[in-house]
C-alpha cells in the first residue's frame, strides 16, 4: 500500500495545489466505519467555496481520479460535499456508490430540480446525506430521499437537540451527530441513539477525578520514560526488548522488511539495536507500544502515529530537527491514551523542554509546527494558507504520512 499511495502522492503533487484531508465518522463501540473527506484548492478563496461555485466539486473529483479513493479513505465509506451545480449537473462521480455518501450542504435551495436530482443519484445507488440540519419546511422535501441527516450538536441547546433527534426518528433516516468534542456529548448522543457520530472526543483525556492510572499504562509510562532517557544506553535497550516477545518479533520483522533494504538478514535483537541506532530503535519501541493498545480506538493510535510521521516529513521545510518533530507528534495524543492530564504526564516523562512546551502551550517553532498539523487535519484551511508550506507539499506529507501508518498498523 506504501508504494501505490507514494505513486499516487508523486501523481497529484505535479496537478494543481490541492489541500486533501479526512475526518473519522465513528459508530457506537467507536469503529470508523466511513471518513468524510475535506478538500480545497490552494487558489480558491473561502468565500467562492460557500459561494458553492462547481469548481470546488471538481478539485474534488480530480483528486478521487489522480490519488484514488480507497487510498485516502482506507477502503472505507467516504462522505464527500457536492455543490448544487454538480448535483443537478447529473456530472458522473468516478466512484461506485457503495463507496461514497454524497452530502446535501444545508445552504442549499431545494426545489424540483433538486429534488430530482437528488432522486436520480439515489436511484443509481448513492447514499445521501442532510448536512447541517435544521427544520425547516423548505427542507421537509429531502427527508422522503436522505438516509443520514447530520445534527451540529453545539448549535443547539440539549432540549432542541433531544426534540430535533425525537421528530426525525419517525423520518426513517440515520443519524449521524456531528461536533462531538467531549466524551459527555458522546454519551448524550448515544443515549439519544445516533447512529454514527463525528468529532474530537476521542483524542480528549477521559479524565475520572481519583481514578488511579491503569496498571497497564503504568508499565507503558515506565517504558517510555526509560527510553526517553538521555542515559538510557544500549544493553538496557536491548534487555527491554528481549522481555517482549511481541515486541522482539515485531522489531525484527520491520527491520527485516523491504522498508530498510539490508541486504543481510537481522536475527536478534543486539543486531537490530546495533542496526538501527539507538535512536531509531526507541522510535520504533514506542510506535510499537502505542499500537498493542487495545481499549482505545484504533483511530486515536492512527491519528497520532499520523501526525508524528507529518511532523518529521515538514520538519525540513521549517528548517527544524526532524527528531524531536517526530518526537512531539508520537506523544501529542499520549494524554488521550493515558487518560491523564499532560501536563502529569511530562513530569514522568524526561522530554526537552522544546518538546514540553510545544505539547503543552505550542510554543517554540516545534509548538508552532505542531499547531499547523492540527490545523491540518482538522480542515481548518484558512490557518494554513500562509504557513509558508504549499499546498502540495502538505498534501504530499498528510497522505504519505496516513499510508506509513497504516501499514504500522
Amino acid at each position: 500500500m506504501m508504494n501505490n499511495l507514494a505513486e499516487s502522492t508523486e501523481i497529484y503533487s505535479s496537478r494543481k495545489n490541492i489541500f486533501i484531508a479526512r475526518q473519522p465518522i465513528f459508530d457506537a463501540e467507536l469503529n470508523v466505519q466511513a471518513y468524510e473527506l475535506l478538500f480545497r484548492d490552494e487558489d480558491v478563496s473561502v468565500a467562492n467555496i460557500s459561494d458553492g461555485n462547481m469548481a470546488s466539486s471538481q478539485v474534488m473529483i480530480n483528486a478521487f481520479l489522480e490519488i484514488g479513493i480507497d487510498s485516502i479513505s482506507d477502503n472505507r465509506i467516504s462522505f464527500i460535499n457536492l455543490t448544487r451545480d454538480f448535483i443537478v449537473g447529473r456530472l458522473p462521480l468516478p466512484v461506485t456508490p457503495n463507496a461514497v455518501v454524497i452530502e446535501i450542504l444545508e445552504d442549499i435551495v431545494v426545489d424540483d430540480e433538486l429534488i430530482a436530482a437528488l432522486k436520480d443519484f439515489s436511484s443509481q445507488g448513492f447514499r445521501l446525506a442532510l448536512d447541517d440540519y435544521t427544520f425547516t419546511d423548505d427542507k421537509q422535501p429531502l427527508f422522503d430521499i436522505v438516509d443520514i441527516v447530520k445534527i451540529d450538536i453545539l448549535d443547539c441547546d440539549r432540549d432542541t437537540l433531544v426534540s430535533d433527534v425525537r421528530a426525525l426518528q419517525k423520518c426513517n433516516v440515520k443519524l449521524l451527530a456531528e461536533k462531538v468534542e467531549t466524551r459527555e456529548d458522546f454519551e448524550l448522543c448515544k443515549s439519544l441513539d445516533f447512529d454514527f457520530f463525528q468529532g474530537y472526543f476521542i483524542s480528549r483525556p477521559e479524565i475520572i477525578k481519583g481514578q488511579a492510572l491503569k496498571p497497564s499504562r503504568i508499565s507503558l509510562l515506565e517504558i517510555l520514560a526509560m527510553l526517553e532517557d538521555p542515559d538510557c544506553d544500549m544493553a538496557v535497550l536491548e534487555n527491554l526488548i528481549s522481555q517482549d516477545v511481541t515486541v522482539s518479533y515485531k522489531i525484527l520483522r520491520i527491520i527485516n522488511s523491504s522498508f530498510f533494504g539490508f541486504r543481510r538478514k537481522i536475527d536478534s535483537v543486539k543486531q537490530a539495536v546495533v542496526s538501527l541506532g539507538m535512536k531509531a530503535i526507541r522510535d520504533w519501541f514506542v510506535i510499537l507500544a502505542l499500537t498493542s493498545i487495545e481499549d482505545k480506538p484504533r483511530e486515536l493510535i492512527m491519528l497520532t502515529l499520523v501526525r508524528a510521521r507529518m511532523m518529521q516529513a515538514l520538519a525540513e521545510k521549517k528548517n527544524l530537527s526532524p527528531d524531536p518533530c517526530f518526537t512531539t507528534g508520537l506523544f501529542s495524543l499520549i494524554d488521550a491514551i493515558m487518560d491523564q492530564p499532560m501536563d502529569e504526564i511530562l513530569k514522568a516523562l524526561p522530554l526537552s523542554s522544546d518538546i514540553a512546551n510545544a505539547l503543552v502551550k505550542r510554543e517554540g517553532e516545534v509548538g508552532k509546527l505542531l499547531s499547523l498539523v492540527l490545523n491540518y487535519e482538522r480542515g481548518n484551511w484558512s490557518e494554513v494558507t500562509d504557513c509558508g508550506i504549499s499546498a502540495d507539499d502538505l498534501s504530499s506529507a498528510y497522505l504519505e504520512s496516513m499510508a506509513w501508518a497504516t501499514e504500522l498498523m
